[in-house]
């Protein structure tokens, strides 16, 4: 009788010390041998990982997927998950200085060396991209999610289509030829003319939002600006100190000056500016083609068609349509993924990196699961016409049921091998906007902002130096609309002046050469130094 109790405590003992044994690992294991790891995507919102598509990426890499949503602020749950080191297997993090606070403290590991020898995907995939993931110490730590070059242009002046037609005529308003900056100024005041009201409401020939960089984007677009100046190679300057600054800026200031610019453009958020826009009495803006999305479905339904908002390219009078920089872009998108050091099971991890990272893997995020939402034909994906119908009238419900485009991981741009798209949903069966934007903005309008994203001084890096970059940039907020509302060109050019000195004071020069220093190094790391 002793025997068999002593056999039994042995047996129990042996079980829960190989369930505590799973238990602390981090990374489980089930029966099936699927491995489970912990995500935090911060665009995640409160998805859960069990939609058709999840199943198939288990099936396929072994892995499940247990994804930690953001509650709140994202950024904020992950600060304190690096604060408190309690952060996940894997994070998908925005690119900038909190991926950096994470290198920083050692949360991502080294990928480099991990790719080369067991993400053959990675590498075909991402290709020349990869060099441009390299941390300033010469290392990968996280992967770019909607990398590559995405066709068409980021910002544009938008014009509603039919009142243009009225103007210019029918022709000119359905060609994608550039408009000149005067001409554009003329097309302003000739709709102010037709149509000083448009029912009952004062008529507004330009709004904008105040706090978009779309707004401005295309505005500097316009007259050839980047993100920042470089008046020699391998020098960047603050953009205000672009000759072509204070250019656009009294272009504005002609514009407020005439009654052309609404008049709350200083206040204008992005709901007023939508409903301004969706109310029908606003002809022109800035922006990208797929800001007026939603804008442009109540206008077609509620007047017509061609009462929507067409991305138009306008150039500075002193420049050529080929020097205007409207398709500024970065190659490596907006998101950082990256392993943390907390990962018990980075084999499994980089089993999953490797299969989502390859076509396989993106068309079933971005398609579905064959042969229910997509088949092959002649050699090339053909989506379930129902499936993409669904997609483009109620999206939300689509995705979710579908799990297409629900779960947006190392997502590559343009096209697959079969030619056809990666994005089903969006690029499959383009807008007539988004058509009319890939005829009307050129290769020349592109540069990739790669380059400059992420150069200056972060808090958790230079603190100091960090300090004054945060007044220089309050500073610019605080004037350029001064500059803009300005009564004449010589008061505008007195209070640029006088920003300009106060941001000097601030220590833009000691940014500056900050930023030109981390751009040399970037150049070299890159392999792009002369």
């Amino acid at each position: 009788m002793k025997a068999k109790r002593l056999l039994a405590f042995v047996l129990c003992a042996g079980m829960l010390l190989g369930l505590t044994a799973c238990s602390s690992a981090g990374s489980s294991s089930s029966d099936d041998d699927t491995v489970t790891l912990t995500f935090f995507d911060k665009n995640s919102g409160s998805k859960t990982f069990d939609d058709p598509v999840a199943q198939k990426i288990m099936e396929k890499t072994g892995v499940k997927l247990e994804v930690e949503n953001p509650t709140g602020d994202p950024d904020e749950k992950l600060n304190l998950m690096l604060s408190g080191q309690n952060y996940p297997d894997i994070v998908l993090i925005g690119q900038g200085e909190l991926v950096t606070r994470y290198i920083e403290a050692g949360a991502l590991i080294q990928l480099d060396d991990l790719i080369e020898e067991k993400c053959p995907n990675v590498v075909e995939m991402y290709g020349d991209i990869l060099e441009k993931c390299r941390y300033t110490d010469g290392h990968i730590y996280w992967l770019a999610n909607w990398y590559g070059k995405d066709p068409g242009a980021s910002s544009a002046v938008l014009m509603r289509k039919d009142l243009l037609a009225e103007i210019v005529g029918e022709e000119r308003a359905n060609s994608p030829e550039p408009f000149t900056q005067s001409e554009y100024m003329e097309i302003l005041e000739k709709f102010k003319e037709l149509h000083p009201e448009i029912d009952g409401k004062d008529s507004i020939a330009l709004t904008l939002v105040s706090d978009s960089n779309g707004s401005f984007g295309a505005l500097r677009s316009m007259f050839g600006m980047k993100n920042y100046y470089e008046p020699e190679k391998g020098t960047l300057q603050y953009w205000t100190r672009d000759p072509q600054y204070m250019k656009s800026m009294l272009f504005m200031n002609d514009l407020y000056n005439e009654g052309l610019l609404d008049d709350e453009w200083v206040v204008n958020k992005q709901e007023q500016w939508q409903q301004k826009l969706a109310a029908g009495y606003v002809f022109s803006s800035f922006g990208a083609y797929w800001d007026t999305d939603s804008v442009n479905k109540t206008l077609a339904s509620t007047i017509g068609e061609d009462a929507q908002f067409y991305p138009y390219k306008v150039v500075a009078d002193d420049l050529s349509p080929d020097q205007t920089t409207y398709a500024g872009a970065n190659l490596l998108g907006w998101d950082a993924i990256g392993i943390t050091n907390n990962c018990k099971n980075v084999d499994a991890a980089l089993r999953l990196v490797d299969y989502l990272a390859s076509e396989e893997g993106q068309y079933l995020m971005m398609w579905g699961v064959e042969g229910k939402d997509w088949t092959m034909e002649d050699g090339k994906h053909v989506p379930n016409q129902e499936v993409l119908d669904n997609l483009i009238n109620d999206f939300d419900n689509t995705s979710n049921e579908t799990g297409i485009r629900k779960w947006t991981w190392f997502i590559k741009n343009g096209n697959g091998s079969d030619g056809t798209p990666y994005d089903l949903s969006t690029k499959y069966e383009m807008s007539d906007t988004a058509k009319f934007s890939s005829q009307a903005f050129g290769e020349s309008d592109y540069y990739d902002t790669t380059y400059y994203n992420g150069l200056e001084p972060v808090s958790s890096l230079e603190p100091l130096l960090s300090l004054k970059w945060q007044k220089v940039a309050d500073i610019m907020n605080q004037n350029y609309s001064k500059i803009v509302n300005a009564s004449t060109h010589e008061k505008a050019e007195a209070v640029y002046e006088n920003m300009m000195e106060q941001m000097d004071d601030a220590g833009l020069k000691e940014c500056e050469e900050y930023i030109t220093r981390q751009y040399q190094q970037r150049l070299e790391i890159w392999g792009d130094s002369e």
